[in-house]
């Protein structure tokens, strides 16, 4: 970088060249058009080279020069790692500035990167040149088969480097697949690799099992339908295994359960959608006893209809995931919980986590705090610094089945459940779901109903609006904390049937429902109004002020110009 007194004299320089060019202006011109001309090219490359200097200082100003090339590289690092091209990547790097360009070149660590899509022998030979004795990464294809071969070819004296292999899907819907066996990958010696990530297109047929050779250092196994041979599998330093909607094939437990006894440091498993046999658990022995994984703090379970996952449950131990940080303990079923799967979730549960339990769209409850509902952290880990209890169904769920999980919720003691939504998305035309009047005894400390389309509240929300006096003479309101009511997408709730409910619960009027019900004094104790509270916009305006006139805190929300009330009480359900 140049001083600054020199940058000073190069912009004095500069200036006084101009000053003078200005002040000569068209009162000096020579003679011969030619050499004026000549006299006038000779100022312009002055001018320019002075501007070039100018430049050059003003560029090492820049903060993209000032960074040390140090922090520079692990910039250029992430860019490769998230590349799907990376040789056109790299180009696009080198061509920023002369300082990039020679930074991009000297670092090996940019150049281990090895991908399929890149077929020029002669670039490969070159890469493989430039990343010295760093670890190698590849990136194999089956839209290829023949490309990934020869690339496997070129790099197989390298083997003891390699890092990393991942087996992208073909986006093409003929069938070409990479050789299952990959005979060329058992040859090779992977004593160092430690990530393994192997995907096939989702409109093919699972393909054979694949025969991982002896991998002492791997730590990250991730299968998208695709299928390992799990009694050759040896991976003593594994951390995570993830295997999502594959065909797992095994004929019973015992080879499950022998992978998780021979990794002990195991701290991340997810089995989703795996087909397990349908056939009963083996009787007890040594081979499918409880299995112990110490580090394990997440644990993600996804199983098919009829799949016997309580008996993998009680096959389970993980004792210590209720005292690591960031643990997510998440059960993805399709068939409602029955108590038997429920009382060996239990002891997975964190005591101070969240619940959030789902039924597809279907019915929805939460505790609080609310957690990150992890359904995406199979492949963002962000999502596992989060503490909590995920639950979720993919068929219809009957009312009964949610009250039994209601109940066993409410068992658990630390646990308060403080949203619920419920909808019914299978429902068939002129078909809608009664809410059983009995949900109101199990829930005391719910803050947030959600209603969808489908469901039909008339005797929910009668019973909502009526208390109950106690012993003490004092009245008693089911679900007294209830300050956010969202009923904007609910096709069953008619306008009568909410007045009432805002009449009998926040109104001041002495209401008895029933003569088996108590009758409300105006001096008696009401529960707190609504802070937020969404209303079909079916209703007709002036149910909606009274609905809002009683029930909603601060009163009726204003109304725009058009004639839309604002969206102050009408807030989205998360």
């Amino acid at each position: 970088m140049e001083s600054p007194a020199v940058t000073e004299d190069v912009i004095k320089t500069a200036f006084n060249v101009f000053v003078k060019l200005a002040n000569q202006g068209d009162n000096v011109l020579p003679d011969d058009s030619s050499r004026s001309i000549l006299a006038f090219d000779n100022h312009i490359h002055a001018v320019e080279a002075l501007l070039s200097t100018l430049k050059q200082s003003r560029n090492t100003l820049a903060s993209i020069h000032i960074l040390p090339e140090e922090l520079l590289v692990n910039v250029w690092l992430l860019c490769v790692q998230e590349a799907t091209q990376i040789d056109v990547l790299l180009h696009t790097l080198a061509l920023v500035c002369k300082s990039w360009y020679r930074g991009v070149l000297d670092h090996p660590v940019l150049w281990c990167y090895l991908q399929v899509y890149c077929t020029s022998k002669r670039y490969n030979d070159w890469v493989l040149q430039k990343s010295q004795n760093c670890p190698l990464h590849l990136r194999l294809s089956s839209e290829d088969p023949h490309a990934s071969d020869e690339l496997i070819n070129m790099v197989i004296p390298e083997c003891r480097r390699w890092k990393s292999i991942v087996l992208t899907p073909c986006i093409r819907t003929r069938d070409v697949v990479i050789d299952p066996d990959l005979m060329l990958l058992t040859g090779a010696n992977l004593d160092n690799l430690t990530s393994f990530e192997a995907e096939v297109n989702p409109d093919w047929g699972p393909p054979e099992s694949f025969s991982l050779p002896a991998t002492p250092a791997l730590r990250v196994v991730k299968l998208e339908r695709y299928s390992l041979c799990w009694r050759t599998f040896n991976a003593p330093q594994l951390r995570a295994l993830r295997i999502n909607a594959l065909g797992f094939h095994a004929p019973s437990f015992s080879q499950l359960l022998n992978v998780l006894r021979s990794t002990p440091f195991l701290e991340i498993l997810l089995l989703k959608d795996t087909n397990f046999p349908m056939s009963p658990p083996d009787p007890p022995s040594h081979k499918n006893s409880p299995v112990n994984v110490p580090r394990l703090r997440a644990l993600y379970l996804s199983f098919p209809a009829r799949a016997p996952c309580d008996d993998l449950l009680r096959l389970i131990r993980t004792e210590t995931l209720q005292q690591l940080l960031g643990r997510t303990v998440s059960f993805d079923l399709w068939e409602p919980p029955r108590f038997t799967i429920l009382n060996n979730i239990k002891s997975l549960i964190p005591p101070t986590g969240a619940i959030y339990l789902s039924y597809f769209k279907d019915v929805h409850i939460q505790t609080n705090p609310h957690p990150f509902y992890p359904a995406q952290w199979p492949y963002h880990d962000d999502a596992l610094t989060t503490e909590g209890f995920a639950f979720t169904s993919a068929k219809p769920a009957k009312m009964v089945d949610f009250l039994d999980i209601a109940q066993w919720v409410s068992s658990l003691g630390a646990h308060t459940i403080v949203k619920l939504e419920l909808g019914n998305p299978w429902r068939r035309r002129g078909q809608s779901r009664e809410i059983p009047v009995a949900l109101l005894d199990h829930l005391p400390t719910l803050q947030t109903l959600v209603i969808r389309k489908g469901v039909n509240v008339d005797a929910f929300f009668a019973q909502l609006g009526r208390p109950k006096r106690e012993s003490s003479g004092r009245l008693h309101w089911p679900w007294p904390q209830l300050v956010n009511l969202d009923l904007g997408n609910s096709d069953g709730v008619t306008a009568e049937v909410l007045v009432d409910l805002a009449q009998s619960r926040w109104g001041n009027a002495n209401i008895s429902l029933s003569t088996s019900e108590p009758s409300v004094e105006p001096t008696e104790e009401r529960p707190a109004k609504l802070k937020s509270l969404a209303i079909p916009d079916t209703f007709p305006i002036q149910a909606r002020q009274q609905v809002e006139t009683l029930a909603l805190e601060g009163g009726p929300r204003p109304q725009s110009r058009t004639g839309d009330y604002e969206s102050l009480s009408n807030p989205s359900s998360e």
